[in-house]
C-alpha cells in the first residue's frame, strides 16, 4: 500500500513538471513576435512568428542578408506600407507574396516557403502581388 502511494506521489510530480517544461515553448513564441519593433519588417525562419530572426527598418530591402535569405516561413509587416516579397535579390524573379501594412502572415504557404530574397512597397504602379489573405 505505501508503495503505491510513493508511485502515485512520484507520478504526480512528473506530470507536474512535464506541464511546466510545455508551457516554455509558448513564452518563447510571444517572445520572438514581440521582438519585431514598430516601422521594421521581420522575418522568421519557422512559421507564427518563431526560429530564425531578422528585422530591418523601413519598406524596402534589396537583399534581406544570408542569415534568412530562402529561410523564411512568417513575416511581420509592422509599417505603414503594403509590402510584395520576391524570389530573388534586388526585387527580381517571382513576386511571391504580399503583406498588408500592418499585417502578419504565420505560415507564408508553400509557394513562398523558404524562396524569399528580397521585398519592396507596392504602389498602384508595381507589377501584381500575391497578397495573403
Amino acid at each position: 500500500m505505501e508503495k503505491r502511494r510513493i508511485l502515485a506521489a512520484a507520478m504526480m510530480a512528473v506530470c507536474a513538471t512535464a506541464t511546466l517544461v510545455a508551457a516554455v515553448p509558448a513564452q518563447a513564441k510571444t517572445m520572438d513576435w514581440d521582438a519585431c519593433s514598430r516601422g521594421s519588417v521581420c522575418l522568421y525562419g519557422d512559421t507564427y512568428g518563431r526560429g530564425r530572426y531578422s528585422n530591418a527598418p523601413g519598406p524596402e530591402r534589396a537583399n534581406v542578408g544570408s542569415h534568412i535569405n530562402d529561410l523564411t516561413s512568417s513575416i511581420w509587416n509592422r509599417t505603414d506600407k503594403n509590402i510584395c516579397f520576391y524570389e530573388h535579390t534586388n526585387f527580381g524573379g517571382t513576386s511571391l507574396i504580399g503583406v498588408p501594412a500592418h499585417g502578419w502572415v504565420d505560415n507564408v504557404g508553400s509557394f513562398a516557403n523558404d524562396k524569399i530574397s528580397s521585398y519592396s512597397e507596392h504602389l498602384s504602379t508595381s507589377p501584381p502581388c500575391r497578397w495573403h489573405q
